[in-house]
């Protein structure tokens, strides 16, 4: 597989794909009120991370004489609340992690440091980013990476052999199978779909959307090899069929309103059902952790089952025509009004730039979550020797079927879709995609209903956009 080196003067968007989401947490208070500590938001937060972050806060302070104040930051939906209150009073944080949609309106408005020196200094470490990791804005990156998000499909290898199913290739065959598997006597639903109207919903949607061959976004390029001006499209026959096929898809899962992120990986460690939406390795992940955990040889047999494969598509499209562009960039971002800026980069540098094998326990803290941003990591010895990749070596399998195949031959196949631009980043932040799936599955609208109001929401949001950004 061959990537192009990355280009420093792109923003990606990462349109259709993943937006970030802990696997555990709500909204934490800040940990002191020294006003000259860094002040930390992060999601990148369970059971391992909050120990890790305990165990680098104390050692950072003690050799740097930086005082740190790290807070939970909560869920996609969440942490944006948070940071809006903060901002409008005077007082934003130094450093948060999100995706960069998540984040594009402070950037718009120059309220994000760059970073180009401690990404440089975590490359000589690490080695160089991969392509569609950029977190940028005109000269300058903006994010200090730490992962990519690839959207995938997930099934139980065990009750597909059970049940004599084949790997879907199309939308109908996962809704074929999911109603096999829900009618069976087997005691696990066809399908876990999210039905809550932000967060997991949004992205499975648009991810559908790309996969039926058109933006998840709902815009396109005008002249696609100009690429100077976006224009709606929204075709009515394409998104019905993914609404209705959500849909569909509702009666064979659990309450889709009481799943999300968090959920959605709680859900399948439980054995609640056998196909889902997710993304990388991240329910593998942490089944595997879980199973160590709980010395359990039954989740253990899970992890090894969770199968992942790029997701099906609609009818005759194929790989070549899905709209999926790029994957989603995750890191950390810094504040350019923040307290102690200057002591935020010092955190990160120290934090990524030290070692191979200190980088490493970040992604074993949350193992299958990330896919790592930066090119050396995944084949190092360091990465590969990790207890939970020798006690699950079918996790480290799944993680380089991950980038070698799906981010591999499945994204970037069609170059209208490339619809990098401060609007897509406006458009990502909406959150009335994951409100049409919500209103579908709970009745509360038709198809037809939610995708005439979802229609108006567009192109109200486009319209913001367009005058926010031209």
């Amino acid at each position: 597989m061959t990537r192009d080196t990355i280009n420093r003067r792109r923003v990606l968007s990462g349109a259709g794909t993943g937006i970030a989401a802990a696997a555990a947490g709500c909204l934490g208070g800040g940990g002191g009120n020294n006003s000259d500590a860094v002040h930390f938001i992060t999601d990148y937060y369970n059971s391992t991370w909050e120990q890790l972050w305990g165990e680098l806060e104390s050692e950072f302070v003690e050799n740097n004489d930086v005082e740190m104040n790290i807070e939970e930051g909560g869920m996609s939906g969440t942490q944006e609340g948070r940071l809006a209150q903060l901002i409008q009073s005077g007082n934003p944080p130094d450093a948060n992690t999100s995706t960069f949609d998540q984040v594009a309106d402070i950037w718009a408005t120059d309220q994000l440091s760059p970073v180009d020196d401690v990404v440089s200094s975590i490359e000589e470490v690490n080695g160089e980013l991969n392509a569609g990791g950029a977190f940028l804005g005109g000269d300058n990156i903006y994010q200090v990476p730490h992962g990519v998000y690839v959207s995938n499909f997930q099934y139980r290898a065990d009750v597909y052999e059970e049940l004599g199913l084949s790997e879907p290739e199309t939308f109908q065959d996962v809704l074929d199978n999911a109603k096999t598997i829900d009618e069976s006597d087997m005691d696990v639903r066809g399908y876990g779909l999210a039905g809550m109207p932000t967060g997991k919903s949004q992205d499975e949607f648009q991810v559908l959307l790309a996969s039926a061959g058109i933006s998840g976004l709902g815009i396109r390029w005008k002249d696609p090899s100009a690429k100077e001006e976006l224009e709606i499209h929204f075709p009515e026959d394409v998104v019905t069929t993914v609404l209705q096929f959500m849909k569909d898809l509702a009666q064979y899962s659990p309450d889709p309103t009481s799943i999300g992120w968090a959920e959605s990986l709680g859900g399948w460690i439980q054995g609640q059902y056998a196909q889902q939406y997710h993304l990388n390795a991240w329910p593998t992940g942490l089944t595997a952790l879980t199973a160590e955990g709980e010395d359990s040889d039954a989740l253990r047999g899970l992890a090894e089952a969770t199968q992942v494969m790029a997701y099906p598509t609609w009818g005759e499209i194929d790989k070549n025509e899905n709209w999926l562009s790029a994957p989603a960039p995750d890191g950390y971002h810094i504040f350019a009004n923040g307290g102690n800026t200057e002591g935020a980069k010092q955190w990160f540098e120290w934090l990524y730039a030290d070692s191979m094998e200190k980088t490493v326990q970040f992604y074993e803290a949350d193992p299958g979550r990330f896919l790592p941003t930066y090119s050396n990591i995944i084949d190092s010895d360091a990465f590969q020797n990790q207890d939970i990749m020798s006690a699950h070596p079918h996790l480290l399998e799944k993680l380089q079927y991950v980038q070698d195949e799906i981010w591999g031959n499945h994204y970037g196949s069609v170059d209208a879709a490339n619809i990098s631009s401060p609007v897509a980043l406006y458009m990502q932040r909406q959150w009335f995609y994951g409100e049409m799936v919500n209103r579908v599955v709970t009745d509360s609208m038709s198809v037809q209903e939610a995708y005439d109001w979802g229609y108006g929401e567009l192109e109200s949001a486009f319209a913001d956009a367009q005058e926010q950004f031209g």
